[in-house]
């Protein structure tokens, strides 16, 4: 049973969230510092986790996925609720002390934090869900958590674009060698959105239908945000809407983030199999939990039809330096420091896993990306 609780600990974490944010005051910084000591010191603490159980049922796994969301909306409208004056009745008279005792910092920490619980409990649910194609409500539901971060083009170009061009310089969520995180970050959301529309599009042509349709993903996706964006102004004003917006970029900020970091200075030669060693992996036990196997991310690549549950430790893939977290601080607020641990894990992918084309091509990216001189 303890293989099923494990992965109990994202939605308790996001109940968690929910609660602080509705306490107010300075409660959501107090779990900001659990929260990056539970995941950066657990991952540090209690190492890597490569067992591959099975699991009989797999009601319960989905149920720990689905739970999230009601965490997170609640979590999200209480952020929202607490940057405007909707009066509640008496028996919410402690929430509304609490608002009035939360001052501007205060609210930098729901900010914060709410961008931290949007990527990990609402993108990467919903990630996982908008990959099972065939699977209707799993879609439905996995578009709404990536509605909390404007990202409808998450499910079409990820899924279809994405993971057919990985490591090679058509995909704009593999970062280069050297790159700046904050241009990468930039021209990874803006090719996302071009390459989805240009995907759905194509697609409904193929049907015969006019793209700029209510079957139009991308226009449903977006409708969706849409909802939620007004819904925050409804219930705060502009002060929600801003809020909204800020939880929104800072989940879309930490996706990036992620993305840069899962496939940093890999090199495929396009068209050749898509292999363990074009994704950078990591088995360390918390984020692994936290994040339902995302850290596979080796194995999700060689095979994206299987389940969080289904995929593979693949202890001698390609090895991130560090657990999620703290990789992902490592690349958003200290890019040098990254790509100097990164370089010589560079090199020896260089060395023992490129092929000779991928070889030459990453030869190419060193000397453009002005990191030769450390991976020479």
């Amino acid at each position: 049973m303890i293989k099923y609780i494990r992965f109990a600990a994202a939605p308790t974490l996001t109940a968690f969230g929910a609660f602080f944010a509705l306490r107010g005051e300075h409660w959501m910084w107090i779990y900001f510092a659990i929260f990056a000591i539970i995941v950066i010191f657990g991952d540090f603490a209690l190492g890597d986790n490569s067992a591959n159980p099975k699991y009989p049922s797999t009601k319960i796994l989905n149920f720990l996925l689905y739970i999230n969301f009601p965490f997170l909306f609640v979590a999200v409208l209480a952020s929202i609720w607490m940057v405007g004056d909707y009066q509640l009745p008496d028996w919410g008279s402690s929430f509304m002390i609490a608002r009035e005792n939360t001052n501007i910092y205060d609210l930098v920490g729901y900010v914060i934090v709410m961008g931290l619980l949007v990527a990990s409990a609402g993108t990467n649910v919903g990630h996982e869900l908008t990959h099972r194609k065939k699977n209707k409500f799993d879609m439905f539901l996995g578009n709404w958590f990536l509605a909390f971060t404007w990202d409808c083009a998450f499910a079409i170009e990820h899924v279809y674009g994405h993971h057919k061009y990985v490591a090679t310089e058509k995909d704009p969520a593999t970062a280069r060698r050297g790159q700046n995180p904050y241009s990468f970050i930039f021209r990874s959301t803006i090719l996302s959105h071009r390459n989805a529309w240009v995907i759905e599009n194509n697609r409904l042509k193929k049907q015969g239908y006019n793209p700029f349709s209510f079957r139009n993903k991308m226009l449903i996706g977006y409708g969706r945000s849409g909802l939620l964006t007004a819904g925050a102004f409804y219930l705060s004003g502009w002060a929600g809407l801003i809020m909204f917006l800020l939880i929104a970029a800072g989940g879309k900020v930490m996706l990036e983030g992620v993305n840069y970091m899962e496939h940093y200075g890999l090199i495929r030669e396009e068209g050749a199999p898509i292999q363990p060693k074009h994704s950078w992996n990591t088995n360390k036990r918390i984020s692994s939990i936290l994040l339902y196997n995302l850290t596979r991310h080796s194995s999700h690549h060689e095979d994206s039809s299987l389940e969080y549950w289904e995929l593979k430790a693949y202890p001698h893939a390609p090895e991130m330096p560090l657990g999620y977290l703290s990789c992902v601080y490592l690349v958003l607020f200290t890019p040098w420091i990254y790509h100097r641990i990164m370089a010589p894990k560079l090199k020896d992918w260089d060395k023992n896993l490129a092929n000779n084309t991928e070889r030459l091509l990453a030869q190419k990216q060193n000397e453009a990306s002005g990191l030769a001189y450390l991976i020479s």
